[in-house]
């Protein structure tokens, strides 16, 4: 993957925060990278400044971020549960399910739009996406995975430390997803998984054992139920057996920053060909 200026790339995980540097002339695989604890905007700014110091002074071009929030108040999740299920159904519609134009200055509604803010006041110019999309762009770099899409859909899972995420992919555009959390047993996050792909799942009975919701549709009889399934992420072997452990980069760690480097391509070849 080819960068044409220093990119900051920042993948905040709840408590863990992934950054990387893409550089000019340096192999992909020779990036510095890292991961330290941050909990809240304040921790991330300081751990990015920390990395860039140990980096020579680099200055980033740009900066990219992904993300679903930090931790609320036990008494506040219900509430945002539901926001975030309101907010990813805007964003399927604002985006046509397009993952890389996910990719934007602005956040409204999400819990990211706050650090968002303090980037661009700290670094200049910033693109955020939900850490969900960004696993999406990970899972499209695999050429086998794109091509699949195109014949029938299949399903995407991200087993990260803290959440799973699956979303279901047509023609490399997302039309359903699930979230919940990574202490679901697999027995049920298989059930939960084969009722989603075949549009049977409500979004309140996810909600109901303890996960985010899920957003279900009119899903065309040509994805043929999304049955072809792989996982990625530092926990997908949860999956084992059940779908094809994939890494789209060398370190699953990472793979979310790779996946938004991915669209951010994606973007400047779609700009280039309009």
């Amino acid at each position: 993957m080819d960068v044409f200026f220093p990119i900051l790339v920042l993948d905040v995980d709840v408590d863990i925060t992934s950054v990387l540097l893409a550089l000019p002339a340096v192999d992909e695989r020779d990036w510095p990278r890292t991961e330290f604890t941050a909990s809240n905007e304040e921790a991330v700014l300081a751990g990015a400044s920390a990395f860039l110091e140990a980096q020579q002074r680099v200055k980033p071009e740009l900066v990219l971020l992904c993300g679903m929030g930090f931790h609320r108040e036990p008494e506040r999740r219900a509430e945002g549960r539901t926001a975030r299920m309101d907010w990813w159904r805007e964003e399927l519609r604002r985006t046509e399910g397009k993952p890389e134009r996910s990719l934007n200055d602005v956040l409204p509604g999400h819990q990211l739009q706050v650090l968002l803010e303090l980037l661009k006041e700290g670094y200049g110019p910033v693109l955020a996406a939900d850490s969900g999309m960004a696993a999406v762009l990970a899972a499209l770099r695999l050429e086998a995975l794109r091509e699949r899409s195109w014949s029938e859909g299949v399903t995407v899972v991200y087993a990260g430390e803290t959440h799973t995420q699956a979303f279901m992919l047509f023609r490399e555009t997302v039309l359903g997803l699930y979230e919940h959390h990574a202490d679901l047993p697999r027995e049920a996050l298989l059930s939960d998984l084969k009722e989603v792909r075949l549009n049977w799942l409500p979004d309140e009975q996810v909600r109901a054992s303890g996960g985010h919701g899920c957003i279900c549709g009119d899903f065309p009889p040509e994805a043929e139920g999304f049955r072809p399934t792989w996982a990625f992420g530092p926990k997908r072997e949860i999956l084992a057996g059940a779908a094809r452990l994939a890494a789209s980069c060398g370190d699953a760690r990472f793979e979310r920053c790779f996946g938004m480097l991915y669209g951010l391509e994606l973007r400047r070849i779609q700009e280039a060909e309009a």
